[in-house]
């Protein structure tokens, strides 16, 4: 076994400590400067507005209509763009504020605070979590809790909740192994652009991006919606369809032609004579062919909004990532491609103006100047159609995209992790499996024990032993934590990683039932029969099994029995695995047959205190603490 030196992994991780907090305070640092602009500016806009106001009111006259028109149009040309102005400044803010938290996020998350990451869990985070009753390792490795909760980085709810599903099903039924590669090698190629995932994890953080495309039960409301617009673009119209597609398309010439014949002549006349008169009749009657297209176009707008959730989703994230053109798909997502960025910009932009219509004023305005629902809704009709074929393929990589980003992220906050080498991949085999520097990926950097182990086929199964506190379940909970991180293609926190995907059946933590009348001893041993019988599987992945403290339940005769049986049953299997247990008597099972070795982690004592090292050890424990940790706590122990 060797020794593991932190002292470098504490000088890495201090030195990252630092570039974070010199970020965060560059970050706040310009948060405060906008917060100050954005104050004054709005003081400047009401100021001005009111004084442009009082202006026009001034100059306004009775004589001059025309004049009045210019008038109002300016004052509303204005509005617009201080509205957008004062956007813009409070946008950036948003950013900052958002890159602040960002930062903050990334140093709880190296030091392990997990209140702090608890207190900023994504909204949609306690909705997606459901453990499927009796699962293998989930409870037993803190899976749906910490662990989750440390990787659960991503800005989409469903990115989450294939993130969850993942850590779900990747110790259960692994994917295959060209699989994990793939996926591992897209992660560490997203990792190695640190400014490109801070950015998309501000999205997450911005309030503004959380409340346009998030909101309770999203998912039905998702789902029902993609139905929709799928079976829009793959079934063919009915005739009821195409003829009310027909009648869109044949009003929409008629609004164009109703706008050129009788609302530009009256707009004409209007401002060479400044009365009024001529522009009233003409416009009561373009104004019927206006309503009568808020009915006839309503189910190309709604077709629109319901797209727009996704396009304009993308199209954030596309622009925190200021991606332009696809110059920087070296990922090779299909939502990252020139085409598609330039097919989602350009149906936003359609779907934005007809979003005007939510402005009653400036809609009718806008139809004063051209027959502004008539174009927009031909034109967007037929981007809707080009657009949905591909839109499925683009959510679901946007998706993986942001998956993978909770990774590489992972990775780029704990520098001593590592994703698995193609070279660790192509040497796995059957007959070993071997761990350098092994480390918990729930305990700080700077605060992590590692350890290195290698097995052989001809001793497949692990006995640990040792004293309380020593360590042996925290190594358990390492090595199937790890083991469910590879399997999934995330990064490992060990130096050198060689072991095949592996299904991981764990008894780690069980616990009793009193609804359904279990005790802890018959929990468990259910549990071990599960186990058992799933080695005995006929099943093209190998399983490992984990279990600490076995019949821990039970008394010490009963024990040594069930565990003697339990474990020369294990042999049978020829699978690898680790039993911890406070029986030393079970260690003797080495000298009869050499397919059990013996490891251990113990203590020393120091001025009268237990010092551990968390070292794991060849051999049995040597030692025992149980009655010093008693009289140390003032038990009646002579």
């Amino acid at each position: 076994m060797l020794n593991y030196d932190n002292n470098k992994s504490t000088n890495k991780c201090n030195t990252l400590i630092h570039q974070l907090k010199n970020a965060k305070e560059k970050a706040h640092y310009f948060e405060n400067k906008l917060k100050i602009r954005d104050n004054r500016f709005a003081l400047f806009r009401l100021i001005s507005t009111i004084a442009f106001l009082a202006f026009i009111v001034g100059l306004f006259s009775k004589q001059n209509q025309l004049n009045n028109f210019i008038l109002i149009f300016l004052f509303l040309i204005y509005c617009l763009i201080t509205s957008w102005i004062h956007g813009y400044i409070q946008m950036k803010l948003r950013k900052w504020r958002s890159f602040t938290l960002s930062y903050e996020l990334s140093l709880a998350r190296i030091n392990r605070n997990f209140e702090m990451i608890e207190e900023n869990i994504s909204p949609w985070h306690d909705d997606i979590i459901e453990v499927p009753k009796g699962h293998i390792y989930s409870s037993d490795l803190d899976v749906h809790t910490q662990l989750f909760s440390l990787f659960n980085t991503c800005s989409t709810q469903v990115g989450s909740e294939k993130l969850f599903q993942l850590f779900m099903e990747a110790g259960i039924n692994p994917s295959p192994s060209k699989t994990i590669e793939v996926r591992s090698a897209k992660a560490k190629l997203i990792s190695k652009s640190s400014h490109l995932i801070r950015k998309f994890e501000a999205l997450r953080l911005d309030e503004n991006f959380i409340s346009k495309f998030y909101k309770q039960k999203e998912k039905i409301q998702f789902e029902e919606s993609q139905k929709e617009i799928v079976s829009h673009s793959k079934e063919k119209l009915n005739n009821k369809d195409r003829a009310f597609f027909y009648i869109q398309n044949i009003f929409c010439i008629i609004s164009i032609m109703a706008w050129i014949l009788i609302l530009l002549p009256a707009m004409l006349k209007f401002i060479n004579t400044s009365q009024s008169e001529f522009l009233i009749q003409p416009l009561f009657l373009y104004a019927l062919f206006i309503f009568l297209g808020a009915f006839i176009f309503n189910s190309i707008t709604e077709m629109a909004a319901k797209v727009a959730h996704s396009t304009k989703m993308i199209e954030e994230v596309i622009k925190s990532l200021k991606i332009k053109n696809g110059k920087t798909n070296s990922f090779h997502f299909s939502f990252l491609e020139k085409s598609a960025i330039k097919n989602i910009n350009s149906l936003n932009f359609l779907i934005n103006l007809i979003s005007l219509r939510g402005n009653p004023i400036f809609w009718i305005t806008l139809h004063l100047v051209f027959p502004f629902d008539a174009v927009i809704c031909f034109i967007l009709q037929f981007k809707l159609k080009s657009v949905q074929k591909n839109l499925p393929e683009w959510e679901n990589d946007l998706y993986e995209f942001d998956l993978l980003a909770s990774f590489a992220r992972f990775h780029n906050e704990n520098p001593t992790s590592r994703f698995i080498t193609q070279e660790e991949r192509a040497n796995t085999s059957p007959l070993f499996m071997e761990f350098h520097n092994l480390g918990h990926p729930l305990i700080a950097e700077e605060n992590r024990i590692c350890n290195s182990i290698k097995l052989m086929k001809s001793s497949p199964v692990v006995l640990l032993t040792g004293s309380n506190m020593a360590g042996k379940s925290t190594f358990l909970r390492t090595l199937g934590t790890n083991i469910l991180l590879s399997n999934m293609g995330a990064p490992v926190c060990a130096e050198k990683f060689i072991i095949q995907p592996s299904r991981l059946l764990c008894a780690i933590r069980i616990d009793d039932s009193l609804e359904e009348g279990t005790s802890y001893f018959y929990a468990e041993v259910k549990r071990l029969k599960y186990i058992l019988d799933s080695l005995n599987e006929l099943h093209s992945v190998p399983g490992i099994f984990l279990i600490d403290e076995i019949f821990r339940g039970t008394n010490n005769k009963e024990r040594f029995t069930g565990s003697y049986h339990i474990i020369h049953k294990l042999f049978e299997k020829n699978s690898f695995g680790f039993i911890s247990t406070h029986d030393l008597a079970l260690a003797q099972i080495h000298e009869e047959d050499k397919r059990m070795v013996n490891m251990h982690f113990r203590e020393h004592v120091e001025d009268n205190k237990l010092v551990f090292d968390y070292l794991i050890k060849e051999g049995a424990c040597p030692t025992t603490n149980a009655l010093f940790i008693m009289k140390q706590e003032g038990l009646p122990i002579p």
